[in-house]
């Protein structure tokens, strides 16, 4: 199995299962999406002395993944649709100059 890639996670199924296709991996969405307010929280609880490591720990020890999203394109269809984003990336460069 290849690896499993931990993401920002996104709570939209299809952004989700598209990184996966792009990727060639899988991806994991934690059970919590709201992982960057609840980690301030933690670091800043830690800072002050309201938590301790070990509370922290074990806080988040059962989260778990809601979901793993498997790749479902072939290897060929992956490198087709990674080329046809860099390509329209490639082409988004420069569109600010547009405006002036």
């Amino acid at each position: 199995m290849k690896n499993e890639v931990p993401l920002l996670p996104s709570s939209e199924h299809h952004e989700n299962a598209l990184q996966a296709d792009l990727l060639g991996s899988s991806v994991v969405r934690p059970a919590d999406t709201e992982t960057t307010a609840l980690g301030a929280a933690y670091a800043a609880g830690l800072a002050v002395g309201i938590w301790t490591e070990k509370q922290i720990a074990e806080l988040t020890a059962g989260s778990g993944a809601s979901s793993i999203f498997h790749p479902q394109v072939t290897e060929d269809e992956r490198e087709r649709r990674y080329h046809s984003w860099n390509k329209a990336v490639e082409r988004s460069f420069g569109l600010a100059d547009l405006a002036s």
